[in-house]
């Protein structure tokens, strides 16, 4: 991310957009956020620090070598850094939510899905009425549907409107996803902690594998949630042009119907081919760390 800059891994076409910084600038700086506490032992970045402090300990530390480089970049870099404490939800939301609640996202583990222009956050309570620890029991599951943060064309926030937020189509896989992640960075974590670096190693591998998937996964259910609620809305307005007698109006409708449909066919069949390519990254990764031991 500190290469090709926040909105720039890929442009429009899909080639890869002019790097920021060098390879070896970009090593020398993660290497001083890791050195200096920027970077936490699960390689995640410090949720309180600012952008202030990240600026002091680079312009203190970075050497003669890539300061001309680092100087020249410095103001992108610094918001790179921060951006990186929520990049996975700004890769799907963007500019839906302010810098405050992305943080506040992240420090409370909520879990956000995205629906045209509209949220939906859930966060699931431990478990209760457990009698014994190895028991099964119940949980609480915590619901809330709000319109994105985006403004209208007058500058004025956009007005909620009912049904916002829908149900989420991309939960259970990102749900899934979230859990392996913190579960990769709490291995890698308590790895660190107890000098274990062959664990430590393989436990980022894996959190860049379930990072990488989520970020590959997240357009193509993006596509195939826009498609249902595009084709949704085709179905009311073809009931709608059938009953107020507009035929031609209704065919139209029907077409969309038929195209939107066949995008989500398309974006499923494409989400089916990405499970399996991760599943077969996450299993060699496995084998090649059975391997080593």
């Amino acid at each position: 991310m500190l290469r090709k800059g926040i909105d720039n891994i890929k442009d429009p076409s899909g080639n890869k957009s002019d790097d920021v910084l060098s390879l070896e600038c970009a090593h020398a700086i993660l290497n001083i956020c890791t050195a200096e506490g920027v970077l936490l032992d699960d390689s995640s970045v410090d949720l309180d620090i600012s952008g202030s402090t990240i600026q002091t300990i680079l312009d203190s530390k970075i050497s003669l070598e890539h300061k001309e480089e680092y100087l020249q970049n410095r103001e992108e870099i610094v918001v790179i850094i921060l951006h990186s404490r929520y990049v996975n939800m700004y890769n799907l939301l963007k500019n839906h939510l302010s810098e405050q609640s992305y943080v506040a996202i992240v420090r409370n583990q909520i879990l956000v899905d995205v629906q045209t222009d509209d949220l939906l956050f859930q966060i699931f309570t431990s478990n209760i009425l457990q009698r014994k620890p190895q028991d099964e029991s119940p949980f609480f599951e915590f619901i809330q549907r709000v319109c994105s943060q985006c403004v209208g064309p007058d500058g004025c926030p956009k007005k909620i409107k009912p049904g916002c937020g829908g149900f989420g189509i991309r939960n259970f896989l990102t749900l899934f996803l979230s859990i392996e992640v913190t579960k990769a960075m709490l291995a890698a974590s308590n790895a660190k902690r107890d000098g274990k670096m062959k664990e430590y190693e393989f436990a980022k591998r894996k959190v860049q594998l379930f990072t990488d998937q989520l970020n590959e996964s997240n357009p193509l259910l993006t596509e195939i949630s826009e498609a249902m609620t595009k084709e949704g809305a085709a179905r009311d307005n073809i009931t709608l042009s059938y009953k107020e007698g507009r035929i031609e109006d209704a065919k139209v409708w029907e077409e969309v119907t038929e195209k939107e449909a066949s995008a989500k066919s398309l974006a499923n069949d494409l989400l089916m081919e990405c499970n399996m390519k991760y599943q077969r990254l996450m299993r060699e990764l496995r084998e090649s760390q059975e391997d080593i031991q």
